[in-house]
């Protein structure tokens, strides 16, 4: 019994450690979560400068120089095309309104005619405009902040971008060789994902344009970002196209926008990416899923899209002590030979 004792102190010890680390992590999360987010788009913008280099031997600063413009030539244009596309759902946003409550109508008499009873508000007090306003002016601090997290972000992706790039020119530090080795995984996966999904966004972008569904730029950008959250991402970015189609197609032509999406990503999931994935990362489901859950509760909705690549870098990090320990082993046992 004695000598079970220590062990079992051992373990309360580390599952204190786990609650004060878990309790840092929330109560830092914002910060952790601009942090990461930079390293995120570093690992991201990393290839191009380290081609620039190598390909046509330009310099460290000069690679640097192009790698901002053509982050923020990305930017830019993301951002116009979500603003013009938003610009033209608030030109029609008379016409939804008139079919929401169309749609609401309907749905209210045949609840009604099967006995259930249905709220009564009107839908002009749900979704009118004077709801929209308030609704705007309530997000407009929200957006301040999401734009200086931005420019926050940039920094910060610049100064990881500038490190890294160093390991390249025989000038790095423990600090840009560590963030090389635990972000490998990282990147393939980035690169994968960001592959897997602009194909499948510019074929989904020509389905809607097809089918006539409103505001096809903002589904497929939506739908492209949402890939790097496996599994539960394309659920997300299935409802708005298909609920679109709904409101202002009706229900044939709604299915055959959620057909047509799922399709894609089945041919994505099982065509396009096997091709990619030479060596697969080996995560099961339920390693995803738990990730959700674990990074989502510490660092809240952006846990989301950074829980497979922290997963990632956590089992390289878990699995290195292991690597170091078996290399050893084999190095002795060939000794003693």
């Amino acid at each position: 019994m004695s000598g079970s004792l220590p062990s079992h102190r051992r373990l309360l010890h580390a599952a204190a450690q786990i609650v004060i680390v878990a309790w840092g992590i929330r109560t830092a999360s914002h910060i952790l979560y601009l942090i990461l987010i930079a390293l995120l788009f570093a690992y991201v913008f990393l290839p191009f400068p380290k081609w620039l280099m190598r390909r046509f031997r330009l310099h460290q600063s000069l690679a640097l120089a192009l790698t901002v413009v053509l982050w923020a030539s990305i930017w830019f244009v993301i951002w116009v095309a979500l603003f013009e596309a938003g610009h033209q759902l608030m030109a029609k946003l008379p016409i939804y309104e008139e079919r929401i409550s169309s749609l609401y109508g309907r749905v209210g008499a045949f609840l009604s005619g099967h006995g259930i009873q249905s709220t009564h508000d009107s839908v002009k007090n749900l979704f009118g405009h004077d709801r929209i306003v308030e609704f705007a002016r309530a997000m407009l601090p929200m957006l301040v902040g999401f734009f200086a997290d931005r420019v926050v972000i940039f920094l910060l992706g610049l100064g990881f971008l500038v490190e890294m790039t160093y390991l390249y020119t025989g000038q790095s530090g423990l600090f840009a060789r560590k963030l090389i080795y635990y972000g490998g995984d990282v990147q393939r996966f980035i690169a994968i994902a960001a592959q897997v999904g602009a194909i499948n966004a510019l074929v989904n972008l020509g389905l809607l344009v097809v089918l006539g569904v409103d505001a096809p730029v903002v589904w497929c950008f939506l739908y492209f970002f949402l890939q790097f959250i496996p599994n539960i991402g394309f659920v997300i970015a299935l409802a708005p196209p298909s609920l679109m189609a709904l409101l202002m197609l009706g229900w044939k032509r709604a299915l055959l926008v959620a057909g047509g999406l799922i399709l894609t990503q089945m041919l994505g999931d099982y065509v396009v990416k096997p091709m990619l994935l030479k060596k697969g990362f080996n995560i099961s489901f339920l390693e995803i899923m738990l990730s959700l859950v674990v990074w989502g509760f510490l660092l809240g909705p952006p846990g989301a899209i950074l829980a497979i690549p922290l997963t990632l870098a956590f089992r390289r990090a878990i699995e290195k002590p292991f690597t170091e320990e078996k290399g050893a082993l084999a190095q002795a046992a060939s000794v003693n030979r």
